[in-house]
């Protein structure tokens, strides 16, 4: 799933209304398992102007990058610190590390490529699944329409407990986005 989307379903999960303390450790949370992949996107224009591009790309591939990804999409760790937590009666961190097992949990059924080693440290087992969240050949095209349509829905959810509008503005772009996004890539509409 797109990062934006984990952070808004697992705010509508997890959230509540009248416990304003659950929101930022549960988007937080729900972003911190792609920071890796968000520092490798983002570093790339900038190393590409030092690396030739076929050298960077293999980066991606590196024990040590995906073990910075596997890790931080380790369901193992998100256990153990929502056990530590609640073990410290800590709310805020025991919601971070429930935000990252939803994570988690959301992306097992839909990364049919460059799937995450989700149980490190007892295994490296990737999990390919027949669906992909935006490869056409794995039927992306079906489900990135319905995982628009759920962001749609949380952030209606989201928008009953009375947000303050400045949220309600950020959900809005991120919807209008991720709308775009779709008509891009699917539909073929350049603009």
């Amino acid at each position: 799933m797109i990062t934006t989307t984990h952070a808004i379903l697992n705010s509508a999960l997890l959230g509540r209304q009248g416990r304003p303390g659950r929101g930022w450790p549960v988007v937080l949370g729900s972003m911190i398992p792609d920071l890796p992949m968000f520092l490798y996107f983002f570093t790339v224009p900038i190393l590409q102007l030092f690396i030739h591009h076929d050298l960077l790309h293999r980066v991606y591939y590196w024990p040590y990058w995906r073990n910075c990804v596997d890790w931080s999409h380790s369901i193992p760790l998100a256990l153990v610190g929502i056990l530590l937590f609640w073990l410290l009666k800590r709310e805020g961190a025991i919601y971070f590390f429930l935000a990252m097992l939803f994570h988690d949990l959301e992306d097992l059924p839909v990364h049919a490529t460059f799937p995450h080693a989700h149980w490190v440290p007892f295994s490296r087992f990737r999990y390919f699944s027949p669906i992909s969240y935006y490869d056409p050949r794995f039927f992306g095209a079906f489900f990135a329409p319905f995982e628009w349509l759920l962001v749609v829905l949380c952030v209606w959810v989201l928008w009953k407990r009375g947000l303050k509008p400045w949220v309600q503005v950020s959900l809005l772009v991120v919807c209008v986005f991720q709308g775009m996004w779709l008509v891009y890539f699917y539909a073929g509409w350049r603009w």
